[in-house]
């Protein structure tokens, strides 16, 4: 019988992220029978008294420079879960942080507005990044983005309650133009800005449309109105985190310094449903197009249905959105086919049949076109799995 290994965790419980890595690391373990995992808070005592347990490796959501100065000489394998503290030297697995700021900007893009804000942190990566990629797309698209950074005030993490958004915030959110899409690099901060909102007599997604980060579900749907989220795919993170330690266990030399994963798109709710569309006819069928985006669907339907001349309406989408009827319907299927594909497990022929595909054929067909990728890679790709060729095929 092999002798049991001993492997921390350690990282917070008071999130539904955190607890989703966890989940995903507890996953991996199934696999190796000598593992025994135990859980532990992310400070400096409970890293030196799993030590006196003769702990072998270490998956740790390391948050911050003191925990992170304890930790560089430490001699069990260590996997980084945490996008705090930039620059690290410890092996990491995590979301890819721009490309969840890219998924949010063309998230606030297709509700149609024009004008577009961010809060966040200076200089926590996690906010850092995104913003980064956020404001990459904005700008590509030819708009302009109204950044405000928070001080540093606000401890790390909440701890079970929330900070207070001061004075600073409330006169930076007086001062926006209205229509504005804003985008906040945590659920945390979401719910805060609601709140403020709220306050303000700011009405919420009418004036100030708000996307957070994470879908803790507790959170976004605690808030009112409820909130939309950039997915993290957080059981993914911690089975990958656990794969990861376990090649460092076994003194595997090519094992990767970082494992990045792709978000799981955007979980839709209340905070962003609206189409800042100035033309009327527009946004009633785009509006339209969105709620019938589970069946088959025509540029003669939404004509029919939003009584405008096709040439008319052909015309005044590409003055709206810079694209016409027909591509809003394909975009429409092909995001119902996303979210299907990364949100269950169904199978692809029953996805294409949920997302307005006449046949498996025509969403394969489809959605390699707009997504490089079959269905099948597209799902792989999301979860993490390995399996991809070059090409994004199987």
């Amino acid at each position: 019988m092999e002798p049991l290994l001993r492997i921390g965790l350690v990282c917070p419980h008071d999130l539904g992220c955190y607890r989703g890595m966890l989940r995903g690391a507890c996953q991996y373990a199934q696999t190796k029978p000598d593992w025994v995992l135990t859980p532990a808070p992310p400070d400096r005592r409970a890293i030196a008294q799993l030590r006196q347990l003769d702990c072998r490796g270490l998956i740790v959501h390391v948050q911050d420079r003191q925990l992170a100065d304890m930790l560089r000489n430490c001699r069990e394998p260590l996997v980084n879960i945490a996008t705090v503290v930039p620059d690290l030297p410890f092996r990491r697995v995590t979301m890819d942080l721009a490309e969840s700021g890219r998924v949010a900007a063309r998230h606030l893009l297709d509700c149609g507005f024009r004008q577009f804000g961010f809060l966040g942190h200076a200089w926590h990566e996690y906010s850092v990044l995104r913003e980064a990629g956020f404001c990459e797309v904005i700008r590509a698209a030819g708009h302009s983005v109204t950044c405000h950074h928070e001080r540093s005030g606000m401890n790390y993490p909440p701890r079970g309650r929330l900070w207070r958004l001061g004075s600073r915030v409330q006169k930076w959110l007086a001062s926006l133009p209205k229509p504005i899409g804003i985008f906040v690099p945590s659920d945390e901060w979401s719910m805060e800005l609601s709140e403020a909102c709220r306050e303000m007599r700011l009405r919420v997604p009418d004036q100030l449309a708000i996307l957070g980060t994470d879908n803790d579900d507790l959170l976004c749907n605690m808030a009112r109105p409820t909130l939309s989220s950039v997915a993290f795919p957080a059981e993914r993170v911690g089975y990958e985190a656990a794969k990861l330690l376990d090649r460092l266990l076994h003194n595997e030399e090519d094992a990767p310094h970082e494992v990045l994963l792709p978000p799981g798109g955007v979980a839709a709710r209340q905070s962003t449903d609206v189409l800042a569309i100035d033309d009327a006819d527009v946004a009633a069928a785009v509006r339209f197009i969105r709620q019938r985006a589970d069946t088959p669907l025509r540029v003669d339907d939404v004509v029919e249905h939003v009584a405008v001349a096709r040439r008319s309406l052909d015309r005044k989408f590409q003055q709206s959105l810079q694209r016409g009827v027909g591509e809003e319907i394909r975009r429409a299927h092909v995001d119902r086919a996303r979210m299907l594909l990364t949100g269950t497990e169904m199978s692809v022929a029953a996805v294409a049949e949920r997302s307005g595909f006449s046949d498996l054929r025509q969403l394969s067909t489809v959605f390699h076109q707009w997504t490089g990728m079959t269905p099948t890679a597209y799902r792989r790709h999301v979860r993490g799995e390995t399996g991809l060729r070059s090409d994004g095929s199987l």
